[in-house]
C-alpha cells in the first residue's frame, strides 16, 4: 500500500497535524483514503484517521488546525481524473463533523489549500474544470464555519489555469499563487499571483516567467506587507528545472528572483518566512545517480540569498516533500514520503531539523549617570534577538535588588524601568535578556554615582555668618560693592 504526506502544520499543544493520503493500491492507484495523522512534538503518533470511499481516490492536500480546537481539511474525491473538490471538518480528535463534495460530475476539479478566515469561515483554493472560462481555471471557495458556501470566483482565461495555494492577507483579502496557460509569456506556463478583496473580487493579477515552463506551488504575505513565492522555473536555464524563490511587494512587483538547483529537475513546493527574515522552501530534486527524487531544503537570508541547503535521500528510495514550516522551537519540520513505489510499500515521512538559535544581544542600558540619593530616575533597556523572538529582561539594580524576569516585549523595542538608589554610593546596573526558549544574552552594563544626599542652601551660611559675626553685614555690603 502506499501512504501519501501532503501538508503539515504545528498544533496548539505543540505536536503537529498531518493530511495526505493512505491504502493506496500499488498497482490500481485510483483508489484509496484521505488520511489525517496526530503527532507529539516528539514524533509519536497519538491518533490517526481515514475518510472517504473506495474504489474511489481520496487524497487530503491541506489542513489546518481550527480555532475550536478541530481540523479542517481540504482535498479530492474520485477517479480515473473524475474528481471533485472535497472539504473535510473533524473535532479535535479527527471525528468528523461535517463534509462538502464541489464540483460538477465528470470534469476534474480539486482543493488544495485551505486556511481558516478571520471571520471563522474558510477559504480553498485549486483547479476547477465545472466553472470558469477556460479548460481549467482557478478556483476560490468561501465557506462559513457550518461548511455552507457563500460565495465561489474563477479567474483564467481559455488556456490551462490552476491555484495551489491561498492566504488571508492583513487587508482581509487573499492571495493565491499557481499557474496560467492562459496568460503566460510563451506559451508554456507562468507563475501567476493574484490578489483578491475579501469577497473574492479581482484586485490585481501578475504573471512571471519566460519562454518556457515556469510554476507557481507555494505563497505568504511577508512581514512588510509584499508576498514571497516559490515553484519552479525552466526558462532561465532551458532544459532544467530549477526552484524559484520570487520576492515582490504588495502590488506584485517584483522585487528580486532568485534560482537554485543542479544541472537536473528541482522544485520548491512550500515556502515560509523565518523569525530571522529570511525563508524556508521546502522541493524536490532529481537524484543525479539514482534518478529518482530526493528531498531538497534549502534556508535564504532575506534577500534570498542562500544561507544553507540539505538534502534527504535514503539509499536512491524514492524522497519527496510536500510541505514544510518552521516549529515554535525554531527548527523546521517537513512532510512528504519515502519507499519505491512499485517494489515497497510508501511511507509518509516526517523529518525535524533543529534549529540554530542564537541568544538576544546584549542589552543596551541608557539613562543618567548619576544623580542624588532618594530621587526616582528612569532607565531604557534595549536588546534585539537574531531570529526576532520576544524579548525578556533581567535587571540587577546593584544595591542588592534585582527584578524577576520582565516581559515578554518585542525584539529591539525600547524598554523603560524606574528606581530609586537610597544611599550615596556608586552603582552598577546591569541587565541580560532571553528569548522564549531560554537562552540567555550576556550581561550588559552602566555605573550610577549618587553623591551626597543632601546640599546646603546658600541662605542658611549666610544666616550662620550673621549670627556669629553681628558686624560682618556692612563688610559684606563693602565687599560687593566692588
Amino acid at each position: 500500500m502506499v501512504d501519501w504526506g501532503r501538508c503539515i502544520q504545528q498544533t496548539t499543544d505543540g505536536g503537529y497535524i498531518i493530511a495526505g493520503a493512505c491504502d493506496r493500491n500499488v498497482y490500481t492507484p485510483w483508489q484509496g483514503y484521505v488520511y489525517l495523522l496526530k503527532i507529539d512534538d516528539n514524533g509519536t503518533i497519538e491518533w490517526e484517521q481515514h475518510y472517504g470511499v473506495v474504489p474511489n481516490e481520496n487524497v487530503g492536500s491541506s489542513v489546518q488546525q481550527t480555532t475550536d480546537g478541530g481540523y479542517i481539511i481540504a482535498g479530492f474525491t474520485g477517479y480515473t481524473y473524475h474528481f471533485d473538490a472535497s472539504v473535510l471538518k473533524t473535532d479535535s480528535q479527527g471525528i468528523l463533523t461535517w463534509s462538502r463534495t464541489l464540483g460538477c460530475y465528470d470534469f476534474y476539479d480539486d482543493t488544495l489549500s485551505v486556511q481558516q478566515t478571520t471571520d471563522g469561515g474558510y477559504i480553498f483554493t485549486g483547479w476547477t474544470a465545472s466553472y470558469g472560462a477556460g479548460s481549467s481555471d482557478v478556483w476560490l471557495i468561501k465557506l462559513n464555519s457550518a461548511g455552507e458556501m457563500l460565495w465561489n470566483r474563477t479567474y483564467g482565461g481559455t488556456g490551462l489555469d490552476g491555484g495551489d495555494c491561498v492566504q488571508q492577507t492583513t487587508d482581509d483579502g487573499f492571495i493565491i499563487v499557481g499557474s496560467t496557460y492562459s496568460f503566460d509569456s510563451g506559451g508554456n506556463g507562468d507563475v501567476w499571483l493574484i490578489k483578491t478583496d475579501a469577497d473574492g473580487n479581482e484586485q490585481w493579477n501578475t504573471s512571471y516567467g519566460g519562454g518556457y515552463l515556469d510554476v507557481g506551488k507555494s505563497v505568504q504575505q511577508t512581514r512588510d506587507g509584499g508576498y514571497i513565492l516559490t515553484g519552479a522555473t525552466s526558462s532561465f536555464e532551458p532544459g532544467n528545472n530549477d526552484v524559484w524563490l520570487i520576492k515582490t511587494d504588495a502590488w506584485g512587483n517584483e522585487q528580486w528572483s532568485t534560482t537554485f538547483g543542479g544541472s537536473g529537475w528541482d522544485q520548491g513546493k512550500s515556502v515560509i518566512q523565518t523569525t530571522d527574515g529570511g525563508y524556508f522552501i521546502t522541493g524536490d530534486s532529481v537524484d543525479p545517480i539514482h534518478s529518482d527524487l530526493e528531498i531538497y531544503l534549502i534556508q535564504t537570508d532575506e534577500n534570498g540569498g542562500e544561507k544553507w541547503a540539505s538534502l534527504i535521500d535514503h539509499n536512491g528510495k524514492t524522497d519527496s516533500a510536500s510541505h514544510g514550516i518552521q516549529a515554535q522551537d525554531d527548527g523546521y519540520i517537513i512532510v512528504g514520503e519515502t519507499g519505491e513505489y512499485n517494489f515497497a510499500a510508501v511511507d509518509v515521512l516526517v523529518v525535524k531539523i533543529e534549529g540554530i538559535n542564537d541568544p538576544p544581544q546584549t542589552p543596551v542600558i541608557t539613562g543618567p549617570s548619576s544623580g542624588k540619593p532618594g530621587k526616582e530616575y528612569v532607565y531604557s533597556f534595549t536588546a534585539a534577538d537574531p531570529e526576532e523572538n520576544e524579548v525578556y529582561y533581567l535587571i540587577d539594580w546593584g544595591d542588592d535588588t534585582t527584578s524577576d524576569w520582565i516581559g515578554p516585549y518585542p525584539s529591539g523595542v525600547e524598554v523603560t524601568k524606574s528606581h530609586t538608589w537610597v544611599k550615596k554610593g556608586v552603582y552598577v546596573l546591569q541587565a541580560k535578556a532571553k528569548d522564549r526558549d531560554g537562552n540567555e544574552s550576556d550581561w550588559g552594563s552602566c555605573t550610577v554615582t549618587m553623591p551626597c544626599s543632601f546640599t546646603i542652601p546658600i541662605h542658611w551660611i549666610f544666616e550662620k555668618i550673621f549670627q556669629r559675626f553681628l558686624n560682618a553685614l556692612p563688610l559684606l555690603q563693602h565687599l560687593l560693592s566692588y
